[in-house]
């Protein structure tokens, strides 16, 4: 690997290197137990010119994903400071598209369109849950006590009815004064982590589109918290990204 860094983009945490070629899953399976810290997953960052970096992304079982957004969010910062690019206004190349990204010392934001919702609902023990894609599929659910919620049990229920071939992420929530988000999350492909930048999206247009957040809202998870809000259909999200 050339140049790896740990890095951390509020609480998910990734080995980060330059790019040389395209891992296998064993290949990233190995860099993970070999990895000094806990990692959610592994990204190698490919330069494209001067303002425009590409993303390499891979869950830490080595299957990759259409999108990770706090992963993007170290890209950037990552690129800067590695003089892979010339300007603190990066763009990042995901799978899902071009990602804006901007760096103001350990702050990075970037800029996302809005998610899709589906109609239909599912019901799994009393809970109504909210589907949801912005590139990578999320399953919203309000529940009473994050903090106490058996999370894994309840992965499990969801799994259970066969409703995701290629498997979900899974958003835990509840809200404080319509200024504050307290949330947990299990992704596909990691398990249960510290934070998840497109979940936080996810669960912010939804609760801003039913009038169940404002504008400029905090998203906690046990990682750390990310600022939300929206201009027209673009939403930003911002948060810490820093180094172990």
């Amino acid at each position: 690997m050339i140049n790896p860094q740990y890095m951390s983009g509020t609480g998910n945490n990734f080995l980060v290197s330059e790019y040389q070629n395209t891992k296998t899953d064993i290949e990233i399976i190995s860099i993970v137990s070999d990895a000094l810290f806990d990692i959610d997953g592994v990204i190698f960052v490919e330069k494209i010119d001067s303002l425009t970096v590409k993303m390499h992304y891979y869950n830490n079982d080595g299957s990759t994903a259409e999108l990770c957004v706090n992963g993007i969010r170290c890209v950037a910062k990552f690129a800067l400071d590695n003089s892979i690019v010339d300007s603190n206004e990066i763009t990042v190349v995901a799978p899902i598209g071009n990602i804006k990204t901007k760096v103001k010392e350990n702050i990075v934001s970037l800029e996302v369109s809005i998610p899709t919702y589906e109609e239909n609902t599912l019901l799994i023990d009393g809970l109504e849950c909210i589907k949801s894609n912005i590139g990578n599929p999320h399953l919203l659910v309000e529940v009473e006590n994050v903090d106490k919620f058996d999370l894994e049990e309840f992965v499990q229920k969801v799994y259970d009815t066969n409703s995701f071939e290629n498997g979900v992420n899974v958003e835990i929530f509840n809200t404080f004064d319509k200024k504050i988000i307290n949330a947990r999350v299990y992704e596909r492909g990691v398990g249960e982590t510290d934070a998840c930048g497109s979940g936080a999206i996810c669960m912010f247009y939804y609760l801003y589109n039913t009038n169940q957040a404002n504008n400029n809202s905090l998203i906690f998870y046990p990682g750390g918290e990310l600022e939300m809000s929206i201009d027209k259909e673009i939403v930003t999200l911002s948060g810490e990204v820093t180094y172990l």
